[in-house]
């Protein structure tokens, strides 16, 4: 597992490298899958290196707002301490777009507070450690770019070169790829100064919607961190092209939604896939019988936002169902065309918002839940999943968030704590969401009422 701190050694090698890095930011993920840290000075790397910064635990009762919820007990009742953030090896890295006069870099935190979702992960991958077996994942994200409004607020408005007809074929295209390609070409210069390991990038069907691809990685904590870093490129990269990009799961009722698709197999001790047979083994048999009984436990996982289930519609390449199927898009766990060490699993519920720690160590309390248990999953689902019986997953926020934070398997998973923490957090978020009176209560119920 990712997890070795920085020492002063790395950061003078980084100044050194870097003499026009002026200052840092250093920040951890919060539940939201939201950057929260500080930004110190360049004089200041090498006593951080050494000391950490402290920050307040309140970091993770946070909603998107960056407001603490009193009503998950942890904010007053605790005193809000403060907890250490010690900078980890291998993310300190600048960002090389812009005009260059800023001269900024980031670096990653770890906490290691039960809270933390990075922790959380953490600790699945100590059980599948311990069992001798290495997860191998992957992370694919998709998204829109927009024009940059000049108030701050977001706007859903398509960049300048970019139709927004939604009945003009896009996907797998190029047309929109070439009106933007400087921002492109800048997402993927910051991914290489950030080593985040990018692969293809591909037109998808909304007008300005893109998908990257992430490469496969033997830690998967580390292949949880690139899509989230991704973000942070392709953010700073739009911010430097007078663009912004937004991974909202559904910014437009009109057009497709933005998905965070996770591949994942098992490696053993001697680095075979263990989900490799003929097709596929019973060990993975076991592993997608156990994803399946739990995807709606975890669905708040999946789907953290209200505006995430607003992705849940027919015909969209978003399973409604606990289903698998080889080579099949239309269910929720497709088994990909390949065998032997290419054998997995490719995780297809998430929102492009969800946060990837919580994702894939949800997918791993799956799978172990299947071990323990030795479920099978059932037929593989042939043809379009919606015709096929299968459980239904809660597909509405309110539902989703009963069966998390009375489910026994995100308790053994994920601990008592943060399973009330994470519900309270979300429970309140939805209350506070659907206290507000939007322009379309007025459309809709105005004139009769």
């Amino acid at each position: 597992m990712t997890g070795t701190r920085l020492n002063v050694d790395e950061a003078q090698a980084f100044l050194d490298a870097n003499p026009a890095v002026q200052w840092i930011d250093a920040f951890m993920f919060d539940m939201n899958g939201i950057a929260r840290g500080k930004r110190i000075r360049r004089p200041d790397l090498l006593g951080v290196a050494k000391r950490g910064l402290m920050m307040p635990r309140s970091v993770f009762i946070m909603d998107p707002f960056g407001n603490c919820v009193e009503e998950t007990g942890r904010l007053w009742e605790t005193g809000d301490p403060d907890a250490c953030c010690h900078l980890l090896s291998g993310t300190l890295s600048p960002i090389p777009v812009g005009d260059g006069r800023r001269g900024q870099a980031v670096v990653v935190t770890d906490v290691r507070n039960e809270l933390d979702p990075r922790t959380v992960l953490a600790n699945q991958l100590d059980r599948f450690t311990r069992a001798g077996r290495t997860p191998v994942a992957a992370v694919e994200l998709e998204f829109y770019v927009t024009k940059r409004n000049a108030t701050g607020k977001f706007r859903l408005e398509t960049p300048d070169g970019v139709a927004d007809d939604p009945e003009r074929p896009l996907t797998f295209g190029f047309d929109d790829m070439e009106a933007l390609s400087p921002f492109i070409d800048d997402i993927f210069r910051v991914c290489e100064a950030q080593r985040i390991p990018v692969d293809a990038v591909i037109q998808e069907s909304g007008p300005a919607q893109f998908e990257i691809n992430l490469k496969h990685r033997p830690d998967a904590m580390a292949a949880a961190l690139d899509g989230l870093l991704l973000k942070r490129a392709v953010k700073a990269a739009a911010r430097a092209h007078q663009l912004d990009a937004t991974f909202m799961a559904k910014p437009h009722h009109e057009w497709a939604g933005s998905g965070m698709h996770v591949h994942l197999c098992l490696l053993d001790q001697s680095g075979q896939n263990v989900f490799a047979g003929d097709p596929i083994s019973p060990l993975f048999r076991h592993a997608l019988g156990g994803l399946c009984e739990t995807m709606a436990d975890f669905m708040a996982v999946w789907a953290q936002s209200a505006n995430a289930y607003r992705r849940y519609v027919p015909k969209a390449y978003v399973s409604m169902a606990a289903q698998w199927g080889f080579n099949n898009r239309t269910v929720a766990l497709r088994v990909p065309l390949g065998d032997g060490a290419s054998t997995r699993v490719e995780h297809r519920i998430a929102g492009a918002d969800a946060n990837p720690y919580l994702v894939i160590a949800s997918m791993l309390a799956g799978m172990s839940h299947g071990f323990a248990h030795e479920l099978d999953p059932g037929p593989a689902i042939e043809g379009h999943s919606d015709t096929v019986e299968a459980p239904q997953l809660p597909t509405a926020w309110v539902n989703a968030l009963d069966l998390f934070q009375n489910s026994e398997i995100v308790r053994g998973a994920f601990g008592d704590r943060f399973q009330h923490v994470f519900s309270r957090l979300k429970q309140t978020e939805l209350n506070n969401f659907e206290r507000i009176v939007t322009p379309l209560d007025h459309l809709w119920y105005a004139q009769g009422a």
